[in-house]
């Protein structure tokens, strides 16, 4: 987790514990007990309803990260069959269509990969998949195992090209402004009612307001740093085509 954005949480849990005492100065816990049961009904209704969305959130969230995961084994399967096809292949197209998978694979990795942070992509990635994708579609087969090979081939080579697509728009993704205020708003509410109810220990009260709101603001750091697949704490790395490129050495 990022130091700032733990430190921040701290800092809001503690102002958020202050404000316990700023509350009982205004209005005693004697006054405010006698709404405790009115406010339980209502904090119910307020919790539940933000505790749901906050993990629904989550979870997508979560659920988003690892399908960007699995899509760049899907990218880099696709790489590694096409370099096997290219082995099959005699040595001018066997060169060529190597050379420019390795290229790519490069790219991707050294180029494009920091873009993503950015929501970027890297126009000469582009344009490598797209010029090795018409060489293989060039490929002029003779035996009915040469047919089967570049069928196969072709497949891979849009299964690279979809797979490549996805994760460019999975790097594109991120959470609504919307739904970010609503997570922000439901926090702020759910914190605040909390405010409300009256303890016989102040104490105690400040202690319960430093911990739930540590729990929310930890939650929503978690959104945050999970929010876009290839950036942040927790991200996507490109181990998958770093494999991917370290097999393409290992075949002749």
């Amino acid at each position: 987790m990022p130091v700032v954005g733990i430190l921040f949480i701290i800092g809001l849990a503690l102002l958020a514990a202050a404000a316990t005492f700023t509350v009982e100065r205004l209005v005693p816990a004697k006054r405010r007990e006698a709404h405790n049961e009115v406010l339980g009904f209502v904090y119910a209704v307020v919790g539940v309803t933000y505790a749901v969305l906050l993990g629904l959130v989550v979870v997508s969230t979560w659920t988003s990260l690892d399908e960007a995961r699995a899509n760049t084994y899907a990218e880099a399967n696709a790489l590694s069959y096409l370099d096997w096809y290219a082995y099959s292949l005699p040595p001018p197209q066997h060169a060529e269509i190597e050379d420019l998978l390795r290229q790519y694979t490069f790219t991707v990795i050294t180029a494009e990969w920091p873009l993503m942070a950015r929501q970027q992509s890297s126009p000469e990635a582009w344009t490598v998949y797209t010029y090795l994708h018409e060489v293989i579609q060039a490929q002029q087969p003779a035996t009915p195992a040469d047919v089967a090979r570049y069928q196969a081939a072709v497949d891979a080579s849009n299964q690279l090209g979809a797979a490549r697509r996805e994760r460019l728009n999975q790097a594109a993704d991120d959470i609504p402004s919307l739904l970010w205020a609503a997570l922000i708003l439901g926090g702020v509410i759910t914190v605040g009612f909390a405010l409300l109810f009256g303890m016989k220990s102040t104490g105690t009260h400040a202690i319960i307001m430093f911990c739930l709101t540590m729990l929310i603001g930890g939650l929503l750091l978690v959104i945050f740093e999970m929010n876009a697949p290839f950036r942040g704490v927790v991200r996507v790395d490109s181990e998958a085509f770093k494999l991917a490129l370290a097999r393409m050495r290992l075949v002749p």
